[in-house]
């Protein structure tokens, strides 16, 4: 009978086999250990628990463990990601869930699960956190957003953000992230600061953010900030989930469904307080 153990650094040599099944070509061994060795928790320690059948790895389901301070409170998440046992062990991959949902005051997210495991989470009473996408092209716009200024240089961006957004770019200070900030030109102390990452769909390219820190001004600074995609990105389309920005569109746009849910479990947080930062969508550059 195998047994479940929390997944260590020291075990990657035996879960990198498991990971390579999902053929993700952006990721080889070394990116797959400096992207497991973080640590964005103070509560937990490890990266996943592993399924072992006489000492081997059999079986693997990966964990991002971070905290957010949401509503003037700290609440602990945890991600998953390439949940993955196979054939002749799948009767036992349960189990490696249940480890995860077994954990106290902890909020759950999957944000890419396939179609079996979508089913599997509905069924312990995930709920859908995201099921749609909103995209929006770039269009001429008379609204030039005078009253704000980019900047993209990262030391300019660490040196004008707040004691939570430094925590938030220094955990995200990756070669898979972007960041970009719109500053009002009157007081410094306002701003949009953005994460963000260039994804390529079907040989399409997109901007893709993940994290916005005031709507009120990326809705201003919208068009500015669409032609510095443009410009720099070479992209005509930026993708936002639909949730991220839903209460207030930037600017007219179309919604994209997803093949398959970004699903969550716990009661008193809400959709619109998850983002998409401390996840796998950031490194595997995904929809």
């Amino acid at each position: 009978m195998p047994t479940v153990k929390k997944a260590t650094i020291e075990m990657l040599d035996q879960i990198y086999p498991l990971l390579q099944h999902f053929g993700i070509r952006e990721l080889n061994k070394d990116c797959w250990r400096r992207l497991l060795e973080k640590r964005w928790s103070s509560r937990f320690d490890y990266f996943g628990y592993v399924l072992l059948e006489k000492e081997k790895v059999v079986g693997f389901l990966g964990t991002f463990f971070y905290e957010r301070k949401i509503l003037s409170k700290i609440h602990h998440f945890c991600n998953l990601f390439c949940w993955i046992v196979p054939e002749e062990h799948r009767k036992s991959s349960l189990h490696l869930l249940l480890a995860v949902l077994n954990i106290k005051d902890i909020t759950v997210t999957s944000l890419t699960a396939s179609k079996d495991a979508s089913l599997i989470l509905e069924r312990f009473k995930f709920k859908n956190l995201e099921t749609s996408v909103k995209i929006f092209p770039v269009f001429p716009s008379l609204s030039f957003a005078g009253d704000t200024v980019l900047f993209s240089n990262r030391e300019t961006i660490r040196a004008k953000l707040n004691t939570q957004d430094l925590a938030l770019f220094k955990d995200h200070d990756l070669d898979s992230c972007k960041h970009l900030l719109a500053v009002n030109k009157d007081d410094e102390s306002q701003y949009c600061y953005l994460i963000y990452n260039t994804i390529r769909k079907k040989k399409i390219r997109f901007t893709q953010i993940y994290f916005i820190s005031d709507s009120t001004i990326f809705k201003q600074a919208f068009p500015r900030i669409q032609r510095f995609f443009f410009m720099y990105n070479r992209t005509f389309l930026t993708v936002i989930d639909q949730r991220l920005c839903d209460v207030s569109p930037p600017g007219p746009g179309f919604n994209y469904t997803l093949r398959y849910p970004r699903l969550y479990r716990f009661e008193e947080i809400q959709p619109g307080h998850i983002d998409n930062l401390y996840t796998e969508l950031v490194f595997l550059k995904k929809l």
